[in-house]
């Protein structure tokens, strides 16, 4: 089976969904299948060119045509699926927060037009205007939809849509280090996931026995808060994880934060907003709804590591097996990769 990876924006830029193209990409070429990557010129800093799949086919242009793939996996944009030409079955994967307004905090979802562009830009607002006007129409070009948060199921109105989570190599992800003595908490996402809100987080606990790290790549600095950048490499990435307390997730937009399972699957216990996009998720997560709960959770948590040190450390070891239940590579993938036979076949 030949499968077509299509998405709107460069590899380069190495967030989340390229990630997951990336690692989908390999995947599939270690289960036999042969792969070509197809993306649009659309670069967003920081770009890592290092990232990029090897030994795969990657092309990048404003239009391209396909001649020889069975399956297309397009990462879902209005009216984007255009530019990749070709006669073969396709599958829209929905994985931004734009067209799934529903799974976000309170405060997105009771949001007027105006306050959504100045805070998510012009190309984000036209994306929303015109999904919530035609999106089903749109949808229907595929012969299947793919949703990657179970909570989506409610809201996508098509007869072919398939739930399958993202997944994670748990073999990688995996503790490596000890925790840290004194209590650490980390912020991992880009600024507009929240960051503003952990700044104030880490403002009312200033005068507490605790170390605050950053990761990220556009990150204010914050007195109290080590930044430790965006992180690259894997093996840095999962000491990080590994040796903090708690990873606290402040975003009000979400699909799938596969953050959330790389800290859990290195024993970090999570507190994050009570977004739908979350609670998909079924992760024994702790909520918070304000910077001053999140502090209260911080502290509660934080007490727990010094005087209940057991309890907290079987706390850990259940955040991993519930990753590793539900979201290891080896459980999931085989599911990604029997939705795009199917699809193909039909």
């Amino acid at each position: 089976m030949k499968v077509a990876l299509c998405h709107h924006y460069s590899l380069t830029f190495y967030g989340g969904g390229e990630r997951f193209l990336i690692e989908t990409a390999n995947q599939l070429k270690r289960n036999g299948c042969k792969v070509a990557v197809y993306a649009l010129p659309f670069e967003r800093k920081p770009r890592n060119y290092e990232a990029l799949p090897k030994d795969i086919e990657y092309h990048e242009g404003f239009l391209h045509k396909i001649d020889d793939a069975d399956i297309g996996y397009f990462v879902y944009a209005p009216l984007v699926h255009k530019l990749f030409i070709g006669n073969f079955r396709r599958v829209g994967a929905l994985h931004s927060f734009v067209f799934l307004t529903e799974m976000q905090s309170d405060r997105i979802r009771s949001m007027n037009s105006a306050g959504f562009m100045k805070q998510f830009g012009f190309l984000r607002f036209i994306s929303k205007t015109y999904f919530d006007k035609f999106g089903d129409k749109d949808l229907s070009r595929f012969n299947a939809v793919h949703v990657i948060n179970k909570e989506a199921l409610k809201f996508i109105r098509r007869k072919k849509v398939y739930y399958i989570p993202n997944w994670i190599d748990t073999s990688r992800f995996r503790p490596l280090k000890e925790k840290n003595e004194k209590f650490t908490v980390i912020f991992s996402g880009r600024r507009s996931k929240g960051f503003p809100t952990f700044a104030k987080i880490t403002q009312l606990l200033r005068n507490e026995e605790i170390d605050f790290i950053s990761l990220g790549s556009d990150l204010p600095k914050v007195k109290n808060v080590k930044n430790f950048g965006f992180i690259t490499d894997i093996e840095k990435l999962i000491k990080v994880y590994s040796s903090a307390h708690l990873l606290v997730h402040t975003s009000e937009v979400d699909v799938f934060p596969l953050t959330l399972l790389e800290a859990a699957a290195c024993q970090t216990p999570i507190v994050a907003l009570p977004t739908k996009a979350v609670q998909g998720l079924e992760l024994p997560v702790f909520y918070a709804g304000s910077a001053n709960q999140f502090a209260l959770v911080i502290c509660m948590l934080r007490d727990i590591w010094h005087k209940k040190r057991e309890k907290f450390l079987e706390m850990c070891k259940r955040m991993r097996l519930k990753v590793v239940k539900h979201y290891d590579m080896n459980r999931v993938f085989p599911r990604f990769l029997g939705m795009l036979r199917e699809v193909a076949s039909s």
